[in-house]
């Protein structure tokens, strides 16, 4: 059902409020979730080398272990999205971070191959439940001007969690042996003082006009927007038929309503995306080290640096050049980097920094429209369900690769491990320019009611 934002009497729309204190307040809180979530997976990398020999892992022990988290986020995005849509995103905003508290402390003191495995699950679960949680908020929260980057933002604090984390792991390879036990421990501190800064956000306005909330809905927007925000498209978003149960229906009804285009596309350009590069920054120092490259830790450190630099140039892009014009040169980008390090011969150790520094660039400045295009996409109703969906499978996709990559690599090699890779992100190309949408005008009303 397609819905215009209206006004009344010259007040702003929620889609065109002004942007505000609290509007920049729930995108700095929003990132804490995927600052965590990249630091804990980014500080793996560094640790898996030390954790191989100390638990005398084999070949399959090392890609479970690495391929674990990513289970979990699966799990996590599927079960937790659709729940979300039907109970509701504050409660679970905040006990997901307890989790990854909990948890990460408990990684320091494993002795067993499967205690790392269960833990490394169990975070991924959390992971997986913030990533519809974060993004249905956010997306609910902010003006139309501040959806692409607060959105390309939460990526920005995945890609600064997971840059942190290698500098801080290759900091803490000065405590001998155990040192990765502080590794992985370490990812319970910025959890907790995020889960502090994530007390007293409000429940999302537009998720409690679709369970029919309207006086709590306006309640919220006049406390934290003002009362000069009309209130009158919170009544588009109500439905008629107000379902129970724990949400779980709603990944039968996302289809029956005509959402499988968007659920196919999100999902097939995420997989394409993740695929590869979760699988080369879990093996990064490996990887580098079997082209001749000395000192892999730094090189990773400075390579996940620049990465860096390229969420934050997709962040600025998204809304002047368009999402589906960022989301198919990314991927052309991506590709031909990959290309050049499974087929030409590369001898030389700045060269194979450069094209996976290359690489990681234009895969970190695309990223940013794994959480834009799932949040505009599906209506309030259905949004956590849509995106924890494109979370889960996605998840199947680089929970796969990762687990395959040691073996594939010592059956293939790393070049041919490599040219794997092109194949899948030019899938992900002619998915993106067959299937991607404009989207970056739009309102959400408009943009989920033209998928």
């Amino acid at each position: 059902m397609s819905v215009t934002s209206s006004t009344t009497g010259g007040a702003a729309s929620l889609d065109d409020a002004p942007v505000s204190p609290f509007h920049r307040r729930i995108m700095a809180v929003a990132m804490g979730g995927p600052f965590c979530d990249g630091y804990l997976l980014g500080v793996m990398g560094v640790a898996l080398g030390l954790i191989t020999p100390a638990l005398a892992l084999d070949a399959l022990w090392t890609g479970l272990i690495a391929a674990s988290v990513l289970i979990g986020v699966f799990i996590g995005g599927a079960v937790f999205g659709p729940i979300t849509d039907r109970v509701g995103r504050h409660l679970m905003y905040v006990l997901n971070l307890a989790t990854f508290v909990v948890f990460s402390a408990l990684q320091f003191f494993v002795t067993e191959a499967w205690q790392l495995m269960v833990l490394r699950l169990l975070i991924g679960i959390a992971i997986g439940a913030d990533y519809p949680i974060a993004s249905a908020l956010t997306t609910e929260l902010v003006p139309r001007r501040l959806r692409g980057p607060a959105l390309s933002g939460l990526v920005l604090a995945w890609w600064l969690g997971y840059g942190v984390s290698y500098w801080v792991g290759w900091a803490l390879t000065g405590l001998g042996d155990d040192s990765w036990r502080w590794m992985l421990a370490s990812g319970a501190i910025p959890a907790l003082v995020f889960l502090v800064f994530r007390a007293g956000i409000p429940e999302s306005p537009r998720w409690l006009a679709s369970r029919g909330r309207i006086d709590e809905a306006k309640a919220v927007v006049r406390k934290h927007l003002g009362h000069d925000i009309d209130t009158a498209e919170l009544l588009s978003e109500t439905r008629q038929e107000q379902r129970g149960g724990s949400g779980l229906g709603n990944l039968v009804e996302i289809f029956k309503r005509g959402y499988t285009v968007p659920v196919v596309f999100c999902s097939v350009f995420w997989i394409c995306q993740v695929a590869p590069a979760f699988a080369v920054r879990s093996f990064q120092p490996q990887m580098l080290s079997a082209f001749g490259v000395e000192s892999t830790y730094g090189a990773s450190a400075l390579i996940t640096t620049l990465a860096v630099a390229g969420i934050a140039l997709g962040l600025v892009v998204v809304n002047r050049i368009g999402r589906r014009s960022l989301l198919i040169s990314t991927f052309v980008c991506i590709n031909v980097s990959l290309f050049a390090l499974a087929v030409l011969p590369v001898h030389w150790a700045f060269l194979v920094v450069a094209l996976f520094a290359a690489f990681q660039f234009f895969e970190a400045a695309g990223s940013g429209l794994q959480f834009v295009y799932p949040s505009e996409l599906f209506p309030t109703d259905l949004r956590a369900t849509g995106v924890g969906i494109a979370t889960a499978m996605s998840r199947v996709g680089s929970a796969t690769s990762t687990f395959l990559l040691p073996i594939a690599a010592d059956d293939l090699g790393v070049r041919g491990t490599l040219g794997i890779a092109v194949v899948i992100t030019l899938i992900g190309l002619a998915v993106s320019y067959f299937l991607a949408p404009e989207t970056k005008d739009l309102g959400l009303a408009e943009a989920s009611s033209r998928s």
